[in-house]
């Protein structure tokens, strides 16, 4: 069954000129506007969070960062499968099998019932994880309870990421947006009381962590009435909850390699900011710190875009139209670029403005002024490997540049930065900064040239198919 939406995106590009790119334009933009306002919504999240531990003082702010960045990498590799989700759901919608969608999503919420129950030994590990990155002992304490109690909730997390990367495939971007500003306006009215302590004693930390969580327990619990009411169920199969061999085997073999890019991605960055500035100390830290909650704004509705070309692509591919996938990825890349080249500009000309909202000390001022400066640099070329490595993932291209992002990041971001760190420590935050920009330009053009090349075009997914061996592609 082929919706006549789908129809007409099917032959939208065959018309001419300008009429095909406002088609094209529209389209994009409605599948990506609702999604980039969802990754807003975490970055406003964020924003406030880190605020408002700030407000207690320059190393609950750090602690928080931190944790919540090495939480989050434990987590990245679920997420990553999760994402997957988005693929396989487009590309059974675009084959016109509505049926498989809810098995699709179901395979996704039990490999997030089995990962959290592998990553729950870890709990205890946290406070020797943090004490071995000669973290100040303070701090590191702060670390291990806000870890422990984040990723307490990780199966509510990974269960609603599945659940909302079902939604986006099946066009309720605005049902998705609606749950996470739910969540964020929960998590932040829970900080306010719990981190600042009005109306009650301020439990520091602890209180942010616990405002995380109960944020999150109240998206998940409206993608979840959304995801399996009546007419999910009818139209999309949601009530099908069985684990299903063919469909499981399809996730593991596409969603593993999306997985392990997600984790080596964002596990080397966590390491990044908690060895290699930690190597130079609390003030490179803090710095550091901050810098991301503006980096932030940057990257995640990139990451928005990248998720509605994920989905497009692989709508598209289902349908048989890789070119029309094409082209509408170029698109979202210009539109992405332009955007984060803004932000770019605006970071190097407010670099000592921006970090003061945070701190008044001059020193973290200077070191994060510097961050600032590297994090403008790397703009266009991070808007290069999101937009880029979302279109190959919806292809479900993902075995290559799982493999190359790791090396990458390990090889630069961790390794090399320390390197510098340890080395030249004389350079501050530059040492291991320039490291990272070499990192971010050179994945950028890696993943345009794979997407270039065009072998992710002849992938065809489905319970009795394999995709093509592009290992060496």
């Amino acid at each position: 069954m082929t919706t006549d939406l789908e129809t007409n995106r099917s032959t939208g590009d065959d018309r001419e000129g300008g009429e095909a790119y406002a088609s094209g334009l529209s389209e994009l933009l409605k599948l990506a506007l609702p999604t980039i306002l969802l990754t807003l919504t975490y970055t406003v999240m964020q924003f406030v969070d880190t605020w408002m531990l700030s407000r207690l003082g320059e190393t609950p702010a750090t602690a928080g960062g931190n944790s919540g960045l090495m939480a989050f990498s434990i987590l990245s590799f679920g997420l990553g499968v999760a994402w997957m989700v988005n693929t396989l759901v487009s590309q059974a919608r675009g084959r016109g099998e509505p049926k498989t969608c809810g098995r699709h999503l179901w395979q996704g919420v039990w490999f997030g019932v089995g990962y959290s129950v592998v990553i729950a030994p870890m709990l205890p590990l946290a406070g020797p994880m943090f004490r071995a990155m000669s973290h100040p002992a303070v701090q590191a304490d702060m670390e291990a309870r806000y870890f422990q109690i984040v990723m307490l909730w990780s199966i509510v997390k990974l269960a609603g990421t599945s659940a909302g990367q079902f939604l986006l495939a099946t066009d309720r971007q605005v049902a998705v947006f609606v749950a996470a500003v739910a969540g964020v306006s929960t998590n932040a009215l829970a900080a306010y009381v719990l981190v600042l302590g009005h109306g009650m004693h301020s439990q520091g930390i602890v209180g942010s962590a616990w405002a995380q969580n109960i944020g999150v327990t109240v998206e998940t619990s409206i993608l979840a009435i959304l995801t399996w009411n009546r007419t999910s169920r009818h139209t999309w199969g949601t009530s099908d909850w069985r684990p299903r061999m063919p469909e499981m085997r399809v996730l593991m073999r596409t969603g593993l390699p999306s997985g392990v890019q997600a984790f080596g991605d964002i596990f080397a960055w966590s390491m990044f900011c908690n060895v290699v500035m930690g190597a130079l100390g609390a003030t490179a830290m803090a710095a550091n710190t901050f810098m991301l909650r503006y980096m932030v704004v940057s990257f995640m509705p990139a990451v928005g875009m990248s998720m509605a070309v994920t989905a497009l692509v692989g709508r598209y591919i289902g349908m048989g139209r890789p070119d029309i996938a094409e082209r509408r990825t170029d698109l979202a890349f210009r539109l992405t670029a332009a955007y984060m080249v803004a932000c770019g500009i605006v970071f190097f000309v407010g670099r000592r403005a921006l970090i003061e909202l945070f701190t008044d000390d001059p020193l973290v001022i200077a070191a994060g002024a510097t961050c600032m400066t590297f994090s403008a640099t790397y703009q266009v070329f991070d808007a290069m490997y999101i937009i880029y490595y979302g279109a190959l993932r919806g292809a479900a291209d993902t075995f290559v540049p799982a493999v190359v992002t790791a090396v990458f990041c390990w090889g630069l971001v961790v390794f090399g930065a320390y390197v510098i760190a340890r080395v030249m420590p004389g350079l501050g935050t530059s040492g291991p900064w320039m490291i990272a920009t070499a990192y971010g330009i050179g994945l950028g053009f890696f993943m345009l040239i794979r997407f270039r090349r065009g072998a992710w075009k002849h992938i065809r997914l489905g319970p009795n198919k394999k995709p093509d061996d592009l290992a060496t592609a």
